[in-house]
């Protein structure tokens, strides 16, 4: 499987232009074979925007069919135009449905606040989130199906005893398959799910196990809400004793086909199943509600088939509109139009001399320099009950404290030499300005004259999560 990515890439000598989004060309026999389908894409992006979604199928760039087509073929497709691309793509909801994505085309020597965000993650690294986590999910498939002729659904009948939990398992399933534009349909569906499930008391368990506590649980993503969140479930890569296991949970679901088998007969198409062990009192809807939509991610594209890892991507950051100059970080390079920098009467070739009162006389050296220090004597604010590892491998990522949140914002506010001008990305949190003002003074030198500007920033919000 080649795998490109085209989230930014070079126009011409002096431009980048930024699509968004990444692509394979697929070799799986069920979903998309030899043609390119979408694996990423970025949020905020001009793809997202766009309405181009994961794992969709890319028929066409500019009119030219890419079944059979090389990569590199592809590629060059998306460069013929300067300022947008068209598509046409199929997925579950539409058999051909094109789209534009206009380009996103910045000087070569920009960065954007978008960018700068996640590399001054720690100010606060609650809006910040680049995580990896596995879930042991095992799947099964039926090589010989296509995907693509499955578009309605209905569930197999329950049980009186089981009825309740099952509809409220079921109305997961609604919500998560809809937004893949799969549609419920009781009187002819293309496809059954069966759910099979159990939650038991581990007979083994003890509760004066003498390494019980010492598991801190494991974090998983909540797509409802966009936000990490700890749940008392091993880590399925760590060993564990048995004795301190309280319970073991599964849970399962098949889909069978009932569009192309005869009446009487079955034929299994998906099947996926995971087996969890609990440090503690976890109940199964509560676990459904967060892992069930991770876990129906991997539909219609498997990958792994004996686990499955997630990679989450979460950015909140107080937008301007402004790039600065990758060698020199005081200088604007481009105001994006209609931002509120470009309201505000900020221009390209401005000189940045301060932001919130926060002088910007820094070098790429110092201002790094500062940013460690930062980092390293501001560590004792931090909460260790939050400690993870992010997707870099950095071991001791936590979040602030929230008893500390008047010390984080004097430290910041008050100690110069932390160079802490790019804080202002994040300053609608207490912890980074205890006012949390709405407005971001920003002091500029152009052609030899000082001004001041009040700019108004939009605080952007975009998640993703993506499964191999």
């Amino acid at each position: 499987i080649l795998l490109i990515s085209v989230a930014v890439f070079s126009q011409n000598d002096q431009t980048t232009c930024n699509l968004g989004f990444s692509f394979k060309i697929s070799n799986n026999s069920n979903w998309g074979n030899n043609e390119p389908v979408v694996t990423e894409v970025v949020p905020g992006s001009p793809a997202e925007k766009a309405g181009l979604k994961a794992n969709d199928i890319i028929l066409e760039v500019n009119g030219n069919g890419t079944y059979l087509k090389p990569s590199h073929t592809i590629m060059s497709w998306f460069m013929e135009k300067p300022s947008e691309m068209s598509i046409s793509i199929r997925n579950f909801e539409a058999s051909f449905k094109p789209m534009h994505i206009a380009k996103d085309c910045r000087p070569r020597n920009g960065l954007s606040e978008a960018q700068l965000a996640p590399v001054f993650s720690f100010y606060s690294l609650e809006d910040i989130q680049d995580r990896k986590f596995i879930i042991p999910v095992k799947t099964t498939i039926n090589p010989d199906a296509d995907f693509f002729n499955y578009r309605t659904y209905d569930f197999a009948p329950s049980d009186v005893s089981s009825r309740e939990m099952d509809e409220r398992i079921n109305s997961i399933f609604v919500r998560v398959l809809s937004q893949l534009g799969l549609k419920r349909d009781s009187e002819d569906p293309d496809f059954i799910i069966q759910t099979f499930y159990s939650y038991q008391n581990n007979p083994m368990f003890k509760t004066e196990s003498p390494t019980r506590g010492t598991y801190s649980g494991t974090w998983r993503f909540d797509t409802r809400n966009n936000r990490m969140v700890k749940i008392p479930v091993f880590d399925p890569t760590q060993p564990v004793r048995i004795d301190d296991v309280m319970y073991d949970l599964e849970f399962g679901y098949r889909f069978y086909d009932r569009k192309f088998t005869e009446p009487g007969r079955s034929m299994l198409v998906w099947e996926s199943e995971v087996k969890e062990k609990l440090s503690d009192n976890y109940g199964l809807l509560d676990y459904l509600e967060m892992n069930l939509p991770l876990i129906l991610s991997k539909f219609p594209n498997s990958g792994n088939l004996e686990r499955a890892t997630y990679h989450v991507k979460y950015l909140r950051y107080n937008y301007t509109g402004i790039s600065y100059d990758l060698n020199d970080l005081k200088t604007v390079v481009s105001v994006d139009a209609g931002s509120p920098a470009a309201r505000a009467g900020i221009k390209p070739g401005d000189v940045v001399i301060k932001v919130q009162g926060h002088n910007f006389n820094h070098d790429a050296a110092s201002l790094t320099s500062s940013y460690r220090r930062f980092i390293a004597e501001t560590m004792k604010y931090r909460d260790p009950a939050t400690k993870y590892t992010d997707s870099n491998g950095f071991q001791n990522a936590m979040y602030w404290d929230i008893i500390h949140y008047n010390s984080i914002s004097k430290e910041i506010n008050d100690k110069k030499r932390y160079k802490a001008g790019f804080s202002y990305l994040f300053n609608f949190n207490q912890y980074i300005d205890w006012d949390t003002p709405d407005t971001l003074n920003i002091d500029v030198e152009r052609k030899g004259e000082k001004l001041s500007f009040e700019v108004k920033p939009i605080i952007n919000r975009h998640s993703h999560v993506s499964v191999e």
